[in-house]
């Protein structure tokens, strides 16, 4: 998309001890960022392949200059599904980092962890949301679900694969969103096994050998779901992660310059304005 410069205010209003258009210095900006979501296992002819973990989700309230200043955005894609998948691209907005989701794993029936759970930063706020663990219990017949922003992957019981754990919600967005969450994982056609679902609706399913698996949902960050125990297509297919996603939130009485690397959507919610960035690379800067 092109530059593009949004809000109510006049591009050329000069900034005072006040701010921009009345609006204090530091002004404040809401920040979600979503990073992509793990891709879930393939099955093997042992083995099932468990639910990819989601990417982190971090919010925070920030302090921004009104001024040339750049701030870096990129959106982290989700990781492709395959036997041994790797883990899901960061999401940034300039030093708010969230971390890739975990991948799923086949060779261990279990699901990838909510991104970056065993990563560190020197961030503590950030650090906390970084995500959950995988579901428990994964066997050759059912796999376990990966981690989600809201909670663990859920644990396999004696019939069916782990659902992977749940998305959390925000309210950055303009309207309250569940974003996040886990993968579920695979199972072994027939013998009575019940695949896992993908955690509130936005993590990719398990496939149950008939190939019905899917993707974690477009930037929401989630996890793909596991494949079957399976050595041919469809039956082992997993789905991939899902894409991450950058919210900021401000007062419509500031500016936004974005750059023409970002593709992005404006909404507003009362007083405020929202700008959804969902793919791409750049800066933007406040006026």
């Amino acid at each position: 998309m092109n530059v593009g410069i949004y809000g109510l205010g006049a591009a050329t209003a000069a900034g005072g001890p006040f701010g921009v258009n009345g609006v204090p210095e530091p002004a404040t900006v809401r920040v979600l960022v979503v990073a992509g979501g793990g891709g879930g296992a393939f099955g093997q002819s042992g083995q099932c392949g468990g639910g990819g973990g989601a990417g982190g989700m971090v919010e925070q309230q920030l302090g921004i200059s009104l001024s040339s200043t750049q701030y870096s955005i990129s959106i982290g894609a989700g990781a492709s599904a395959a036997f041994s998948p790797t883990r899901a691209s960061n999401s940034r907005f300039d030093s708010i980092i969230a971390i890739g989701g975990g991948s799923a794993s086949s060779a261990a029936v279990v699901g990838g962890s909510g991104a970056g759970l065993n990563t560190t930063t020197a961030n503590a706020s950030i650090a906390s949301q970084q995500g959950n663990s995988s579901g428990s219990g994964g066997t050759n017949d059912r796999a376990s679900g990966g981690g989600g922003a809201g909670g663990a992957g859920v644990a396999v019981t004696s019939t069916v694969a782990g659902d992977g754990g749940a998305g959390r919600s925000t309210t950055v967005p303009a309207v309250t969103t569940t974003l996040a969450a886990g993968g579920g994982g695979g199972c072994t056609a027939g013998s009575g096994f019940t695949r896992g679902g993908g955690g509130s609706g936005i993590g990719g399913n398990g496939n149950d050998g008939s190939g019905n698996n899917s993707s974690g949902a477009t930037n929401t960050g989630s996890g793909g779901g596991g494949g079957s125990r399976s050595a041919a297509s469809p039956a082992l297919n997993a789905g991939n992660g899902g894409s991450g996603v950058v919210v900021l939130r401000f007062s419509s009485l500031l500016q936004i310059k974005i750059g023409s690397g970002l593709t992005y959507t404006v909404a507003s919610s009362g007083s405020d304005q929202i700008v959804t960035f969902t793919a791409g690379t750049d800066n933007v800067s406040f006026f």
